[in-house]
């Protein structure tokens, strides 16, 4: 608890001097409030935004958290920042500058190829354990995820591009499939919501944004106007990936575990050992932020948010596993179920077996 309370002042106070660096070098480029651009001052831009920036974003985000492989792709958000930021007539007597980057980009492929070559050498072995977990039941998510823990520990570059991966599984080719368990009971969460209807609307506004926003941006910059295209692409594949998970991952509870994946962004694989005990929530509608650090909310978005059906109190702190790898530790779980006396009945008799 003592980390999480910690670790937000940090992160809020990083967002601040991030934003501080890259505003103050936007102002003295792309506006006349300082007049004439000093001699010098490129070279000033440049330290702030590939060294300064990428220190800041080490020291105050990624170390001790994440792989030091994520710093490859700071560096990187850090030149594409310089070429935005700093006009290209400034840019153009610092003729360097192109070679660094084709550097880095050359140390970025290497490293990308490093990952294919690792999964290539064991993708024979992953199979196999997909397949065999397969058969129990079709839940992609948790069946690669596991596949790849087993034959790929600790490896935090696999789990982004496992995220990737899954993302456009969900989004692009699961259309035609269907939930399917072998092993266990299945629970739907998302029936008796409007959660369909949310990710309809999301994708709908994020269409109708990217038509006007490219067209607007494209006259005043076209690389801006690319990148927005594509991120906002990237947001649609996103909320079709939630809508069919949500789809084909209902709550699943065996002998020995109970999975809950709410979408596609956040799971939990709970032994049943750990849970202490499972009762009907009566608390407040809304939690506070020191609850919400400690909570697994396995509620899918509602137009009208209710309150949780059921609360599950651990015996200790279980891991919620999150987007491209991250993880964090909750003490408690509350949820929806559409069968909710069936699932109450059966948690319960599991538990006491």
């Amino acid at each position: 608890m003592t980390n999480t309370v910690t670790r937000k002042p940090r992160l809020l106070l990083y967002a601040v001097l991030a934003s501080l660096i890259l505003a103050t070098n936007f102002i003295l480029y792309r506006t006349t409030m300082f007049g004439p651009v000093p001699e010098g001052a490129v070279i000033g831009s440049l330290l702030d935004l590939l060294i300064i920036l990428p220190l800041l974003t080490y020291f105050m985000v990624i170390r001790k958290r994440y792989s030091l492989k994520y710093m490859g792709v700071v560096i990187l958000a850090g030149f594409a920042a310089a070429y935005f930021i700093v006009p290209q007539q400034h840019l153009s007597d610092y003729p360097f500058l192109p070679y660094l980057l084709m550097v880095s980009e050359g140390a970025f492929l290497l490293f990308e190829l490093y990952i294919a070559y690792t999964v290539i050498t064991r993708l024979p072995k992953l199979l196999k354990e997909y397949k065999k977990l397969a058969r129990q039941n079709s839940f992609f998510l948790f069946n690669i995820r596991r596949a790849v823990e087993a034959n790929l520990p600790n490896n935090n570059a696999i789990k982004i591009f496992l995220t990737e991966f899954s993302l456009f599984h969900y989004a692009l080719f699961s259309w035609k499939k269907k939930p399917e368990i072998e092993y266990g009971m299945a629970f739907t969460y998302h029936k008796k919501t409007s959660v369909n209807a949310v990710y309809i609307m999301i994708i709908h506004a994020i269409a109708i944004e990217s038509v006007g926003l490219h067209y607007f941006l494209h006259s005043w910059n076209p690389i801006v106007s690319y990148i927005l295209l594509f991120l906002n692409i990237y947001g649609i594949l996103f909320m079709l990936a939630e809508l069919q998970a949500t789809r084909l991952t209902p709550f699943l509870l065996t002998e020995e575990h109970l999975l809950l994946q709410t979408g596609f962004s956040k799971s939990m694989y709970l032994p049943l050992s750990n849970i202490k005990e499972i009762r009907h929530y009566n608390g407040p509608e809304k939690f506070s932020s020191k609850e919400q650090a400690e909570v697994f909310d396995a509620r899918v978005p509602d137009l009208i948010q209710e309150k949780p059906m059921f609360e599950i109190v651990l015996h200790e702190p279980q891991d919620v596993h999150l987007l491209y790898g991250l993880k964090r530790k909750v003490n408690r779980v509350v949820l929806n179920v559409d069968d909710s006396d069936v699932f109450y009945h059966e948690l319960q008799r599991s538990l006491h077996e």
